[in-house]
């Protein structure tokens, strides 16, 4: 579905920049990131690209691997914020009320909070409650 979105993209965007404007909500750097990796230059504009390209970037999107090389004393770990939206969230199973058989845990959702250990007790609530629903135990 992602190709042939990016595929219609290039039929009407061709004379448009592929950097200049992220798709799916994807933040603007993370998108020149992945443009990059895909082996696309940020000014190329989307009439530019061959179909072999299209489908880097969208291989990019979908399943892309990052390596963590560590984090810094300046706080720049911190770098999102945001999220599922806590209305879309079916909290006793941390699954999904618009996408069955999805289910959500840790910084995914829209909990932003002061560092210490909240986000980390999100995280593994998040995650006893939602891998207990998968596996046929709710708790109710």
């Amino acid at each position: 579905m992602v190709v042939a979105d990016f595929m219609q993209e290039k039929k009407e965007s061709g004379k448009k920049r592929i950097g200049n404007h992220a798709h799916y909500e994807v933040p603007l750097r993370l998108w020149k990131s992945m443009v990059a990796a895909a082996g696309i230059a940020n000014t190329a504009t989307w009439g530019d690209i061959s179909t072999k390209q299209l489908k880097a970037l969208a291989s990019e999107l979908c399943s892309a691997v990052f390596q963590v090389t560590g984090k810094s004393t300046f706080k720049e770990e911190f770098v999102t914020a945001g999220g599922v939206d806590l209305k879309d969230v079916n909290f006793k199973s941390f699954s999904s009320k618009v996408v069955s058989n999805l289910y959500f845990a840790g910084e995914i959702l829209d909990i932003d909070g002061i560092t210490g250990g909240f986000n980390f007790q999100a995280a593994w609530t998040g995650g006893f409650l939602a891998g207990n629903a998968m596996a046929g135990f709710p708790l109710d």
